[in-house]
């Protein structure tokens, strides 16, 4: 999968989604939008699904190196918050995704990062507990307007 396609046709989609609904996206407009043929959609990319799901997980791994979130433990719940602040970055995007009933490509992305993290144990139950926990609390707060701050719901 080509980082450049995932960033070019993934910006792409969020705009269209912002004009109409995903349903209504043709991959034709997407690329067009993107600025690249259709065959770059076709060769890296099975699904308007799957390109959300690569577009969260690349944004994921730039905003983790840029806040230097390897140096902290998995386990640390500051760790976790960053997740929500991450989420919160992306709020208009994600916003998009639930209101056009595309959470599974949330929940893919969550599943991915938490199985690329420290784990060490990718499909084991402590990464499954951890993705729909943290994807659970994530669209909670996002359905309730993000208006919560981490303290009234922090479980820690």
């Amino acid at each position: 999968m080509s980082a450049y396609a995932t960033d070019m046709l993934g910006s792409a989609l969020f705009l269209l989604m912002a004009e109409k609904n995903i349903r209504k996206v043709t991959i034709d407009e997407l690329a067009a939008r993107a600025g690249v043929g259709r065959a770059t959609y076709f060769r890296n990319f099975s699904s308007k699904e799957e390109l959300l799901t690569a577009y969260l997980v690349r944004q994921w791994r730039a905003y983790e190196k840029g806040h230097r979130l390897k140096e902290l433990a998995f386990s640390n719940p500051q760790r976790a918050l960053r997740y929500f602040e991450f989420c919160l970055s992306l709020r208009t995007e994600n916003d998009l995704m639930i209101e056009q009933g595309r959470t599974d490509a949330i929940l893919a992305a969550f599943e991915t990062i938490v199985s690329d993290a420290d784990l060490g144990r990718e499909g084991s139950y402590e990464a499954a507990f951890l993705a729909y926990g943290l994807y659970g609390m994530f669209i909670t707060w996002a359905r309730k307007g993000w208006n919560e701050t981490r303290g009234k719901w922090q479980p820690w």
